[in-house]
């Protein structure tokens, strides 16, 4: 390897370089087709190349799936997500289900109906192994979140009452705290990054050591709830 290859200064071009090449497609495709910042952002959300998704797009993406049409862009981007999945980028999947999670809990009731059929891909997401490019088996984090989602999405009661209780949360957290988007973001993490001893893993020790709106009376509190975690995160 060169020493310009090795050299951070030349690392750090190269990621501003592809930062800014990403921004300039995101605003032609703005500019010249009908696909909404929202839609985008749950592209960008839902890929491979982020870490971890954080909580303010999981709240604006959430505010805007009670809106029709933005609903059925952000299904069909996660949809499309789990058909297409490849076990080598185990960080999308991931993070597809970790906002398919989120929008079960926060998001408008139809979610859970809209995933239904999707149910055995998640059931093969959680037998299959995720090998990543390193050789690491990175199945663990990916499994936990799966399982979560596919508990929500086979029991209709407890996936209201799970709504409901995190939505108590959530609130009693607010008044204490006044930072709702943090609150959810860390219930989720808690779960889905933690080893089969209860203890909290990194994404690196992970992989090595796992070698339609609804008429509904919830609707409206949702949607506040959606505008709360969005001007709490700004």
């Amino acid at each position: 390897m060169s020493k310009l290859m090795q050299n951070p200064v030349f690392h750090e071009l190269k990621k501003q370089a592809s930062i800014f090449i990403k921004e300039k497609i995101k605003t032609a495709r703005l500019a010249v087709t009908d696909v909404t910042e929202e839609e985008l952002l749950t592209e960008e959300v839902t890929g491979s190349a982020l870490s971890l998704i954080d909580a303010r797009s999981m709240a604006v993406i959430t505010k805007a799936s009670f809106e029709v049409d933005q609903f059925q862009r952000i299904v069909k981007i996660l949809r499309q997500r789990m058909l297409m999945f490849d076990r080598r980028e185990w960080r999308g999947m991931y993070n597809t289900l970790t906002m398919l999670n989120h929008l079960l809990i926060n998001g408008p009731l139809s979610v859970f109906k809209e995933f239904q059929h999707e149910k055995e891909i998640i059931e093969d997401v959680i037998t299959i192994e995720w090998i990543d490019e390193k050789g690491f088996e990175c199945g663990l984090k990916v499994r936990n979140i799966a399982e979560e989602v596919l508990k929500l999405l086979e029991d209709e009661t407890f996936f209201k009452d799970e709504r409901e209780r995190k939505r108590k949360q959530s609130f009693g957290r607010i008044t204490g705290f006044g930072s709702s988007s943090f609150v959810i973001h860390s219930e989720t993490l808690s779960e889905t990054n933690k080893g089969r001893d209860g203890s909290f893993l990194s994404d690196h020790q992970t992989c090595e050591n796992d070698c339609n709106v609804d008429d509904h009376p919830f609707v409206e509190k949702e949607h506040n709830t959606a505008k709360l975690l969005v001007s709490s995160s700004t």
